[in-house]
């Protein structure tokens, strides 16, 4: 269905038809702008609000294209811009914070390789513990059922006769978790000190669904190792850098 037609005459005294620019199928090219647009960029979510923009002007084509709109065209059209929008709206919420209670920001701060939706997705397997007293949480020799994150208080690390304090914001079991091996020392909560905790098969499981995921919790881990590390070592050792 046209608009209406019009004509406009060149320089060069020729007329130029520009009606098509007034009819139904405009709308078509323009669709098919924002969606090679959208194919042509990396990142999700623009990709995404192209795409949606373009099913938009192929529902206007339709609903103009003849007297009657093509009303199934028009359906099925605005279903896969539904699933759009919902994608969308899922990936907003994987790169926001919204909604999360201080303490858990305070300790998202602790996991800088995550985006906000892997934090969530790890923190429902997670537990909150408080030790009711000094309490063994890992015993070297032995491979833990459990991996822990100090959230607040401290714990004790008893390797080789020597005692560390760990404070908050320090994971304890990472190296036994990465390398499915036997703790490599004991591990006492101080009384009051509290305690995230994953079960160590829910997690695995989990960074076995998902690449993206597990890289991210090995970097977080590498990058805690190191940090412990660096300040562990005397400012003479040979091997701090």
């Amino acid at each position: 269905m046209r608009f209406y037609t019009d004509r406009v005459t060149s320089r060069t005294g020729g007329a130029v038809d520009i009606s098509y620019l007034f009819t139904a199928g405009i709308f078509v090219q323009i669709a098919l702008l924002f969606y090679v647009l959208g194919l042509l960029v990396r990142n999700e979510l623009l990709l995404r609000g192209l795409l949606l923009i373009g099913t938009m002007f192929y529902i206007l084509y339709y609903f103009f294209v003849s007297d009657v709109p093509l009303w199934d065209a028009i359906f099925a059209s605005a279903m896969i811009g539904l699933a759009n929008v919902i994608m969308i709206l899922v990936i907003l919420r994987e790169k926001s914070t919204l909604g999360m209670s201080d303490d858990m920001l305070a300790l998202y701060d602790t996991f800088t390789t995550l985006n906000p939706g892997q934090f969530r997705k790890i923190m429902r397997h997670a537990d909150w513990i408080t030790a009711p007293e000094d309490l063994p949480i890992c015993t070297r020799g032995v491979r833990s059922d459990y991996l822990y994150l100090v959230s607040k208080g401290q714990v004790i690390l008893r390797d080789d006769g020597r005692n560390v304090a760990v404070g908050s914001g320090n994971f304890i079991g990472e190296i036994s978790f990465l390398l499915d091996c036997p703790a490599t020392a004991d591990v006492i909560a101080v009384q009051g000190t509290e305690l995230v905790r994953w079960d160590r098969q829910e997690l695995m499981s989990l960074m076995h669904k998902s690449v993206r995921l597990s890289n991210a919790i090995g970097a977080l881990f590498n990058a805690d190792i190191a940090r412990k590390l660096s300040v562990s070592w005397p400012k003479d050792h040979p091997h701090r850098e």
